[in-house]
């Protein structure tokens, strides 16, 4: 049985993509069902009801949040997901060359393959993909559905404006060794992508067991922008405000209240622990997709 989870409030109300998912899959003759998630927490039930009942694949119709329930539902188990990707950002889909056609995305059930990612967690929820802290943060916990699928990416920008002019917080961020570094802002990255297709960690891989962590250490409006220019430049990493380190764990707190976002949703408020865990989830991929560098 294969079990597909959609997320109808997730991207463009004129893509209808779920009815296509349904054409394809009845023509293959393989049974199947559908579960249409009504709020938070439905897609990571429906995932752990899938794991539990045997499933022999999960397939998840949504963006970015909704890929995340899946995985938090799947954590552990083997039951292998495919995406099928339906949302504004869709980095996770991005960074494993995900097709975006859904008949392509289905074919990859039976001629793809499959490969095994190490789960991260940040204040009891796993995460895949992307997490940060400051500003981006603080700005993801502003934006709602509908402001997303009327603007699309467009309104992670339209509210960051509005944000840019209100007090940033300074991040207080200790690594395992005792070290500490005071910054604005920080991502940490499991993969390569960040929201918008933009590279953040060209090294990050997500078959490693490492969280590439992006610190911007100059605080103030201007080096925020500075930041974000040289990001979409690719030329960040080559800051002399910015660090970038590799590790298992790291804790973030922040000297007036600040927020935490994981895999593109508004996670809650710092101080947070963010940890590579022992839970894994099992992905199909596209077989012309890049081996691990590991």
């Amino acid at each position: 049985m294969i079990h597909v989870i959609y997320n109808p409030v997730a991207g463009p109300k004129s893509v209808r993509k779920i009815e296509r998912l349904r054409a394809a899959l009845g023509g293959t003759g393989q049974p199947f069902v559908v579960s249409e998630t009504a709020g938070p927490g439905d897609a990571m039930q429906f995932a752990r009801d899938a794991a539990e009942s045997g499933a022999t694949a999960v397939v998840a119709v949504g963006g970015d949040g909704t890929i995340n329930e899946v995985a938090n539902g799947l954590a552990g188990s083997t039951v292998p997901l495919l995406i099928v990707a339906h949302g504004t950002g869709n980095v996770f889909a991005r960074e494993l060359s995900m097709p975006a056609a859904v008949e392509d995305c289905l074919a990859l059930l039976s001629t793809g393959r499959t490969i095994t990612i190490p789960l991260a967690k940040a204040g009891g929820r796993y995460f895949a993909i992307v997490a940060s802290a400051g500003f981006d943060a603080e700005v993801v916990e502003q934006v709602r559905s509908h402001h997303k699928n009327r603007f699309g990416i467009a309104a992670y920008v339209l509210l960051g404006m509005r944000h840019f002019f209100r007090p940033q917080p300074s991040l207080w961020l200790e690594f395992p060794g005792r070290e500490r570094i005071e910054a604005q802002s920080v991502v940490l990255c499991r993969g390569r992508m960040y929201g918008g297709g933009v590279v953040m960690a060209p090294e990050a891989d997500l078959e490693g067991d490492k969280l590439h962590v992006i610190v911007l250490t100059k605080t103030g409006r201007f080096a925020l922008l500075g930041f974000v220019a040289n990001v979409l430049r690719g030329r960040h990493l080559s800051s002399k405000n910015v660090v970038h380190r590799v590790t298992g764990s790291l804790w973030v707190r922040s000297t007036i209240p600040s927020a935490a976002q994981i895999d593109g949703e508004y996670l809650g408020p710092l101080p947070v622990r963010f940890e590579m865990t022992e839970k894994t989830l099992t992905l199909f991929v596209p077989d012309t997709r890049s081996a691990s560098p590991s």
